[in-house]
């Protein structure tokens, strides 16, 4: 069971006219619960609550959404983490092969599929019960989630190998996103 710290979230936002859609998503360790932790639409004149509710958080925009103001948030761009993390499994995919011909006689494991951002479709029950501008939110939150389930089955598979722990050390890590 994981502890308190080692829970991660980031808040996926999005607008629809004067309403605001923040998603929080679970990007840490894996609890045995959705990553789906929380979601909130709220007026935009709800200050004080949607800073409640982003202060602290790194934030993705949902697809197309500027008319968000995020303010001084740390935001995530998710092609980039994608990329990311696509190249932390291709990276231990190479040191996986250099074990082998080196002598190794392990089968090489099932890597994750890394999704390309915008891949993940919502279940049929999510979208005939989510409103229109929910729905880019949900969507994106949904393959924040994806990812981090992805990058956990990863960090699982690094970790039993003992030659894949110095990739990345000795302890699971969040998913690791490109903030700028």
């Amino acid at each position: 069971m994981a502890s308190s710290s080692d829970l991660h979230s980031l808040a996926v936002l999005g607008a629809a006219g004067e309403r605001m859609v923040i998603w929080h998503v679970n990007v840490g360790a894996a609890v045995g619960e959705s990553r789906l932790s929380g979601a909130w639409v709220l007026d935009r004149s709800c200050v004080a609550e949607i800073e409640s509710l982003t202060s602290g958080y790194p934030v993705a925009m949902a697809r197309g959404d500027a008319a968000v103001d995020a303010g001084s948030a740390r935001i995530v761009d998710i092609d980039a983490t994608v990329e990311t993390v696509r190249a932390a499994v291709e990276s231990a995919d190479a040191r996986f092969t250099e074990h082998q011909d080196a002598g190794g006689k392990l089968t090489r494991p099932q890597w994750p599929v890394i999704a390309a951002a915008g891949g993940v479709p919502l279940t049929r029950y999510q979208v005939d019960v989510v409103d229109d501008h929910i729905r880019p939110v949900l969507t994106l939150a949904r393959e924040v989630a994806e990812l981090a389930d992805a990058w956990a089955a990863f960090e699982s598979l690094r970790l039993a190998r003992p030659f894949l722990v110095e990739l990345g050390g000795p302890e699971a890590r969040s998913l690791p996103l490109a903030v700028r």
